[in-house]
């Protein structure tokens, strides 16, 4: 079918055939990252994935690492926001509102084995992703420092008190998960979070308790 006035082509209109070309870019670069690892990301190999040429790659992205920090972005995006839903929903409890964030943060950066590879470990091949990972570890740190604000267990601790603590849970929580994907630990997942949550909880209680 030919092409139309404004680019249309079968009803679809070239800024929507570019959108959906980038989406299938994102796809690709995921799965191939995800599972082949940092180093098999080229463009051909990712555009063979998505089943473009190379010309569309360059109308979207100007380098493998541009493309791989969106996909790192939407990741920790879709991840963080869920988190948020559901400590909203939650009831105003600190101990069952740690429980629920983390239970979901772990559930979608591990559900899919692509998407945990990506986040944890191939971010190490890209001085772009080391940078988007620490950028992705200081929101989530500020997170929860706004929820312990929130909380009425709130400990009466300075800033920088508060700053540490958090620093250590969630850096704790990333390298956890890291150690449970190169098998490194001898328990399924759901044991370890159940553990990190005792842990977390625990360091929050000694934090009330020091800082009455």
């Amino acid at each position: 079918m030919p092409a139309v006035a404004g680019g249309s082509y079968a009803g679809v209109s070239a800024a929507q055939r570019r959108t959906e070309r980038r989406a299938r870019l994102l796809g690709a670069g995921l799965e191939v990252i995800g599972t082949e690892g940092w180093s098999a990301a080229t463009v051909r190999a990712i555009c063979r994935e998505a089943g473009l040429s190379s010309r569309y790659f360059y109308e979207s992205f100007d380098s493998i690492e541009q493309l791989a920090a969106e996909i790192f972005d939407g990741i920790f995006q879709r991840a963080t926001q869920s988190v948020i839903d559901v400590v909203d929903a939650a009831p105003r409890d600190p101990h069952l509102r740690n429980r629920v964030a983390i239970e979901t943060f772990v559930r979608e950066l591990s559900d899919d084995p692509r998407v945990a590879r990506f986040a944890f470990i191939e971010t190490l091949g890209s001085q772009l992703l080391v940078e988007r990972r620490l950028a992705a570890l200081r929101s989530a740190v500020e997170a929860l420092l706004v929820h312990k604000r929130q909380s009425r267990r709130q400990p009466r601790a300075t800033e920088t008190y508060r700053e540490v603590v958090a620093t250590v849970l969630i850096g704790g929580l990333a390298e956890l998960l890291i150690a449970w994907m190169h098998g490194r630990l001898d328990a399924e997942l759901p044991q370890l979070v159940d553990a990190y949550i005792r842990l977390a909880n625990d360091v929050g209680d000694l934090a009330n308790q020091a800082h009455r």
